[in-house]
């Protein structure tokens, strides 16, 4: 809660801002010290008894003095501020202030004591005068720190609201250059992604053409062949040519089917099936493909959509190191420790590349590998690729507990 004399300081910045606006063209202050000289010149007249018609004269400037006071700038500023003498200086309206007021009025009874020739009279009200002038003295001096401690407080707030404002403006164009280059990549990836989804339809149109359709074309010649044949050794030479034909076509067509149809993770966790494709993957490559899993490793902790995710980065890898890496081995590594951190390292001994760096852009970075990062992304985790040339090269993927 705010306390009163906190409520009054911020009650005093509005003031003084409104009074710094408007007070541009409004007459100048004056300084109580020249209406306390202007008094002590009146006193002594008075102790010299050297009462005559200028007095009267001085006493008028000193009640314009006093009336310009009151209604000066300054002195509507300085009826907000809180004084020690634990009067309601800084609540009062402004024709309730006790000391200039006061001071003000009595000058009246003053100046008619003066012409009725009542000199105690006058000397009692020039005391009065005299002891009102002495505390809006002290008060002015109070006010004056005060308000000195307000301007300064005033100057700390607008550095601060220009230094936070500053500090949001920045924050606001660092998130939007952020949203357009997501936006921009985005643009990228999404072009990228029908371009290889052309790609696959390409590929796998190439080798449907190239492997299915010609062993069929050779499968339905020698089918001829058996049917104009008459020799019973030619026609089972033909029939087992025929039959193991057949078998290596249903071989092909189910590589190609296990690789765009997903592991079913219902019914197999991922390390199954990433044994399975290893194994899969050594027999048609000829490669030695290891596999590295702790026994009893269980991810039943993640769904089947994340577990789909890491089985293609890891079959995207494979697909790498038998397409550009003449290796001559593949080592796949999967760790997933107490804290649910799951590792997962693909290597292999061939021929290296040099690898894209983290920060280019994403039209130079090959689509398999661009696929590769926004699948770790999509987890959560990172992915890092290590190669030299003719020193192999290691995917590394690393995904933290809490996907």
């Amino acid at each position: 809660m705010l306390s009163k004399r906190n409520i009054i300081y911020v009650l005093f910045l509005f003031i003084v801002i409104g009074q710094l606006c408007f007070a541009g063209g409004s007459k100048q202050n004056i300084d109580i010290l020249l209406i306390i000289e202007q008094w002590t010149e009146i006193e002594h007249r008075l102790a010299a008894e050297e009462i005559h018609a200028d007095i009267l004269d001085d006493i008028g400037k000193f009640q314009e003095s006093l009336q310009f006071y009151l209604d000066s700038e300054i002195y509507r500023i300085y009826r907000y501020a809180p004084f020690s003498t634990g009067t309601s200086f800084g609540f009062s309206a402004p024709n309730e202030i006790p000391e200039i007021q006061t001071a003000y009025e009595l000058t009246f009874s003053f100046k008619d004591a003066i012409l009725k020739g009542e000199q105690e009279k006058t000397k009692h009200i020039s005391a009065y005068i005299s002891g009102n002038l002495i505390q809006a003295l002290k008060q002015n001096t109070e006010a004056e720190l005060f308000a000195s401690a307000a301007y300064f407080r005033l100057f700390i707030a607008f550095v601060i609201f220009i230094t936070l404002t500053a500090v949001v403006i920045h924050l606001l164009y660092k998130e939007l250059i952020k949203s357009l280059r997501r936006e921009a990549e985005s643009s990228i990836f999404s072009s990228a992604i029908l371009l290889a989804q052309e790609s696959e339809r390409s590929r796998l149109s190439r080798e449907l053409h190239d492997t299915i359709a010609q062993d069929l074309r050779y499968l339905s010649m020698e089918m001829e062949k058996i049917g104009k044949t008459e020799g019973k050794t030619e026609r089972e030479k033909l029939c087992n040519e025929a039959a193991s034909l057949q078998t290596d076509l249903i071989s092909k067509v189910r590589n190609i089917c296990d690789y765009l149809v997903p592991p079913d993770f219902r019914f197999q966790g991922l390390p199954d099936a990433l044994r399975r494709h290893c194994l899969e993957f050594g027999k048609r490559t000829g490669l030695d493909c290891r596999i590295n899993i702790e026994e009893n490793t269980k991810l039943d902790f993640i769904d089947e959509e994340k577990q789909l995710q890491i089985f293609r980065i890891v079959q995207e890898a494979l697909a790498n190191i038998e397409k550009h890496a003449k290796a001559t081995e593949a080592i796949v590594m999967l760790r997933c420790d107490n804290n649910r951190c799951i590792s997962v390292c693909i290597s292999d001994d061939g021929k290296g590349f040099n690898p894209p760096g983290e920060r280019k852009h994403y039209s130079n970075i090959h689509l398999g590998i661009r696929g590769m990062n926004e699948r770790a992304a999509y987890l959560g985790g990172t992915l890092e690729i290590k190669s030299e040339i003719g020193e192999g090269s290691l995917v590394f993927l690393k995904i933290p507990g809490n996907i």
